[in-house]
């Protein structure tokens, strides 16, 4: 018995949905910053409070346990706001970095596995003349605010490129493509969001088996990446890179570049 295809979203926006002036591409994680943005600002009024009583009644421990706690908000807000900063514009200068890297001819097939709001599959897309960008996702809510389909497709039409892009919900391990399917495949801060190493691991197989010989792939993620690249090279896969750390969400980030074989690697 064939398997159902994964549903296929248009990129017409629907009628009654409000149009945006500019594209949203989305809060990573969300919550973690919520976490570190409010829980640094109750750090420091909690901290400021037991320094003030430790001032007025003359106690040591609350003049340190005070300032400790200011310390501690003070971190904790800063890395907020710092996760923020890139998530809302240090992410766009990656793409930027990361789709300058790849050879473009302007007609390949290109796909973005956890695509989100669209930041990689659209700057792909305004790359391509004659070619198409396929995005895929589950639209986990826990890893970028207000995921959705219809959030990729109303960035698409605002970038004005509707027309080169397909979006569909899949897994990125069962990527619903033949063997050899496209030229370029992208990734950022997706795969690092599959629990175990074997899962991880068959994410990144998937997306070897899903890239013609001789495509390019770039994956940008905070964690892993030298795991990814030990599976590339176990596949035999020998042009392999990982560029220097960027802390563009504190914890370093790593861009994987790779170019596939021409053979059956």
């Amino acid at each position: 018995m064939t398997a159902a295809p994964a549903p296929v979203h248009t990129t017409s926006p629907p009628p009654e949905a409000p149009q945006r002036r500019k594209p949203d591409y989305g809060l990573d994680a969300p919550g973690m910053q919520k976490a570190f943005l409010y829980g640094g600002l109750a750090g420091v009024v909690i901290g400021r409070m037991g320094y003030d009583y430790g001032v007025m009644q003359t106690v040591s421990w609350a003049l340190a346990a005070g300032s400790i706690a200011m310390t501690a908000g003070a971190s904790f807000f800063v890395v907020g706001c710092i996760s923020y900063l890139g998530s809302k514009f240090g992410k766009l200068l990656l793409r930027d970095r990361m789709l300058n890297s790849i050879a473009w001819r302007g007609d390949e097939q290109v796909l973005d596995v956890g695509c989100g709001h669209g930041l990689l599959l659209i700057g792909a897309a305004k790359r391509l003349k004659q070619g198409r960008a396929v995005g895929v996702d589950i639209w986990s809510q826990r890893d970028q605010s207000e995921n959705s389909a219809e959030a990729t497709k109303q960035n698409a039409c605002i970038e004005g490129v509707a027309e080169r892009i397909d979006i569909q919900d899949a897994d990125a391990r069962r990527l619903p493509f033949p063997d050899n399917s496209f030229d370029v495949i992208l990734s950022s801060f997706a795969i690092h969001n599959i629990s175990g190493s074997a899962e991880r691991e068959t994410a990144i197989r998937e997306m070897a088996r899903v890239l013609k010989p001789g495509g390019q792939l770039a994956v940008a993620d905070i964690r892993h990446t030298r795991a990814y690249e030990k599976v590339l090279n176990s596949m035999g896969w020998e042009q392999t890179q990982r560029s220097a750390p960027n802390f563009l969400f504190v914890t370093p980030t790593r861009v994987l570049h790779a170019l596939k074989p021409n053979g059956n690697g």
